[in-house]
Formats: structure tokens, sequence, C-alpha cells
């Protein structure tokens, strides 16, 4: 009987059911996922097939598919959040760049104040003004003589090595003498 039933063709899940004298009296129904085989009144037990194992290895194949699919997903996330970060660098960069050209202009609106105040005009109208002062006369002008030649002095120098080794001995001859 067991040889000519096909339920029985795959060893492997045969030999997991335990061998009974209740399994032998037993009736056996096919399914379409295996062989129900009835346990006394109301229990069966359900043998795997070549087609249930097919099904196993469809579901190892999904459960293949659902990790490509996952680890896919995580990469388009990371490429999608280097783009957001990439992009708030830009932003902070544009930022920055607006500061700096503001910053620019007050420093030109400065300089300009600046020379303004030192304008040869506007000293000698602060002086008169605000501080009483006049043109100087002839009387209060003193011219200084400055009695100076004009000579030209050549020093010799010892830029080379060797000059510089000679001169360094020297001293130290002229230190000790």
């Amino acid at each position: 009987m067991r040889e000519n039933n096909l339920a029985y063709q795959n060893e492997r899940n045969y030999n997991d059911i335990p061998d009974s004298p209740l399994l032998k009296k037993s009736t056996n129904t096919r399914t379409a996922g295996g062989v129900m085989i009835k346990i006394g009144k109301n229990k069966r037990l359900k043998l795997n097939t070549s087609q249930n194992s097919s099904r196993k290895k469809k579901a190892h194949a999904a459960k293949g598919t659902v990790i490509s699919v996952v680890v896919l997903a995580a990469m388009a996330f990371l490429v999608l959040f280097r783009g957001l970060m990439i992009q708030r660098g830009y932003e902070k960069l544009e930022m920055k760049n607006a500061q700096l050209a503001a910053v620019i202009s007050e420093n030109q609106k400065i300089q300009f104040k600046i020379d303004k105040t030192l304008d040869l005009k506007n000293i000698e109208n602060v002086a008169k003004n605000t501080y009483n002062m006049g043109e100087p006369t002839k009387a209060q002008t003193v011219y200084i003589n400055l009695d100076q030649t004009e000579e030209v002095k050549k020093v010799s120098s010892n830029n080379s090595f060797f000059g510089g080794i000679s001169n360094f001995f020297r001293g130290i001859v002229e230190y000790f003498s």
C-alpha cells in the first residue's frame, strides 16, 4: 500500500509520522497542499508533499524579494536624505553670503564717513570754528636750519658663507683679547 500511494513517496515526510496501528486503519484524503491523514475520530494530520515544499521555496523567494525591496528603499532614503542635507548647506551658504554683502555695504558707508571727516577743508573748519584757531602770522613762523652734509657710506658686507664664518671667528678673537 505504501509503495503505490503518492503521499508516501517522499520518505522524509513519511518518517516524521509515528508508525501506529491507528494510522494503518485510518483512511487518507488528498488535499491541494498534501495528504490529510485521519487519526482517530476528529483528529487529522497533514503531510507535506513536493507541492508544499515548492510553496516553501516560493515563500523563501518572497522573503528575499521583500528584503531586497527594503534594502532598495533604504538606499533611496539615504540618497534623498543626502540631497536634503546638501540643499540645507546651500541655504546656509546663501544666508552667509547675504550677511557678508550687508557687512561689506556697511563698511563702505563707514569708510566714506571716515574719509569725509579726514578732508582738509573739514579739518580747517573744525579748527577755526570749534577751537578758535586762525592762520599763523609771520612772527609765529620759526625756521630751523639743519646743517647736514650729504654723504654716502659704503658698508662692506660679507654675506657669503665663508665671510660669515670669518666674521664669527674675528668676533671671538676680539672678545678674548
